[in-house]
């Protein structure tokens, strides 16, 4: 049993410092040491870091370094699985560039992070790391997870490209769909009615341009949509949480057409599929493309992907 762990940072690799919460390069030792401290586990972690950064810091460049660097270390074929060490303000949007890269690899690889310092009583952290390398441990199936404790809940292991924005306030993360496995007293426990979300072949190796191009809109009252698209490549609209949005708002409608007319696509997801409200059958006329049960990180860095592999 081998496996890599790549720390970049984060709350997981970070310690109070004063009245601020900053990187610390002894986290990661110390995370470690107590794993194999509790599970009186022999070392079998190999460890680098390509960059640390609280991950609010995360950039198109430092993605592209992870990319590389998780796909060289699968190439080495090496090691059981891999685990990232990450930040939970970008941890989706992270997840979901390396499940593009990689789609369903050979190997696991986990993200996990910490809501807290490693020092704090209230940090789950070390739950998260546990129950990423008793993933790898089961060797269920390959591609890109990350593994999470809400609460005092048994720890989650969401996949990549289901994950959820976080709720406004909230340091939990979810996925549609839910979980694809648990992890309760040492033991990973296969979600029965879980079903894999279908993703689309890997891209493997590629660069995400500095700038991503999309306008993200959020539905809210009152917004007059005097968005200038100039340059913009894309449009993805966030709307209310039953997937709606103002079709009657005359500023709204406009700017749909502005765009269809400008030949920027606009899309929609987080929709949910079946039966809808009756504002939804505009959609069509309005050119917004609709993109039912699919959640917007992952189609956020779709997009981002597609225009800058077009560059």
């Amino acid at each position: 049993m081998k496996i890599l762990l790549i720390f970049t940072g984060g709350t997981i690799g970070s310690s109070v410092m004063g009245d601020w919460i900053s990187p610390d390069a002894s986290a990661k030792y110390r995370l470690i040491e107590t794993y194999l401290e509790k599970t009186q586990s022999e070392n079998f972690f190999d460890v680098i870091s390509p960059y640390t950064i609280l991950s609010e810091n995360l950039t198109a460049d430092r993605l592209n370094t992870l990319i590389r660097c998780v796909n060289e270390k699968i190439e080495e074929r090496r090691y059981n699985g891999i685990i990232v060490l990450h930040g939970t303000d970008t941890l989706q949007y992270t997840a979901a560039a390396l499940s593009l890269s990689l789609g369903s690899s050979s190997v696991p690889v986990v993200l996990a992070s910490s809501n807290y310092p490693l020092e704090d009583s209230r940090a789950n952290g070390l739950s998260n790391f546990a129950a990423a390398v008793d993933f790898i441990k089961e060797g269920l199936i390959g591609g890109v997870f990350v593994s999470y404790k809400n609460g005092k809940s048994r720890v989650n292991i969401f996949p990549a490209e289901r994950l959820l924005t976080h709720s406004e306030m909230s340091d939990e993360v979810n996925a549609l769909g839910g979980a694809f496995a648990y992890w309760e007293n040492g033991k990973i426990i296969k979600n029965p009615i879980y079903k894999r979300f279908e993703k689309s072949e890997p891209l493997g190796v590629f660069e995400f341009s500095a700038s991503s191009g999309i306008l993200v809109i959020t539905a809210v009252p009152g917004d007059n949509y005097s968005y200038d698209i100039t340059g913009v490549k894309a449009v993805i609209l966030r709307p209310f949480h039953s997937g709606t949005l103002n079709t009657e708002n005359k500023f709204f409608r406009d700017f749909c057409k502005k765009a269809k007319n400008s030949g920027v696509p606009v899309y929609l997801p987080n929709a949910p599929s079946g039966v809808a409200y009756e504002s939804a059958k505009y959609y069509p006329d309005l050119g917004i493309i609709n993109l039912p049960d699919e959640p917007f990180v992952y189609i956020y860095m779709k997009i981002w992907a597609k225009n800058s592999i077009d560059n």
